[in-house]
């Protein structure tokens, strides 16, 4: 058996014990000494201040950019813009579109609806990308894919839009648009954390038609002399 030399003794471990606290104490009753690391005061004089305003500032700069609602468009010509390059930021939906009156604007069908075969004459497909400004304002550009839409041009310019910063312009003797690049814009665009449903349901907003009584289809269906300000019975001087 080996024979524990007393020079040796000294390369041993010292033994730890606990006290009845379970603090870790040394053989000669001394306990060990706890490390501690207490958070820092926070300071009350200009420094937590400033600190404070910081992050006050940094709150309400994200509260303002927080958009309530989503435009549904073409760009406008002055907008240089970008699509987002996910293809799922894009869908199809049908779209009527009112030109005077009360209902004037863009309406959109809830496919989920069956609407009447007789809406079909007034119907128009259309695509729905998400794109944002230069100015950070996200937007859904709305390509119609009728017959006489300009259904090549705003595709191309979708595409490139995709990759670089562009302004989109119409052409008259091209009879579509054409896109001109923003040489000085190098930076990425800077998207929102929204999902593209929450987009979507802001784009959308009341003028998500899903019932096929509603006002705006009764109106194109069934158009009456009350609903134009016009009664018969006037003209007739009765």
């Amino acid at each position: 058996m080996a024979t524990l030399l007393e020079e040796d003794s000294d390369l041993l471990p010292e033994p730890t014990l606990q006290n009845r606290d379970n603090v870790p104490v040394k053989p000669n009753g001394k306990a060990h000494a706890v490390p501690s690391n207490p958070a820092p005061a926070e300071s009350t004089g200009i420094l937590g201040a400033l600190r404070s305003k910081k992050t006050r500032d940094q709150k309400e700069s994200r509260n303002r950019n927080v958009q309530t609602t989503v435009p549904v468009r073409t760009p406008d010509k002055q907008w240089y813009f970008r699509a987002h390059p996910d293809f799922t930021m894009s869908v199809g939906i049908d779209i009527l579109e009112i030109h005077g009156g009360a209902d004037e604007g863009l309406w959109f069908l809830d496919p989920r609806v069956e609407f009447p075969d007789e809406l079909d004459t007034y119907i128009v497909p259309a695509i729905l990308t998400r794109c944002i400004t230069s100015d950070n304002v996200e937007f859904f550009y709305l390509a119609k894919q009728s017959a006489k839409s300009p259904k090549e041009s705003t595709r191309r310019c979708i595409a490139e839009a995709k990759k670089n910063w562009i302004k989109q312009v119409w052409s008259p003797t091209a009879k579509g648009y054409q896109f001109r690049y923003a040489n000085s814009m190098r930076r990425n665009p800077s998207w929102t954390n929204c999902s593209f449903e929450e987009l979507l349901e802001k784009a959308l907003g009341d003028n998500l038609i899903s019932d096929p009584n509603h006002a705006v289809i009764t109106s194109l269906l069934d158009p009456t002399d009350d609903d134009n300000g016009f009664d018969a019975a006037d003209d007739a001087g009765e």
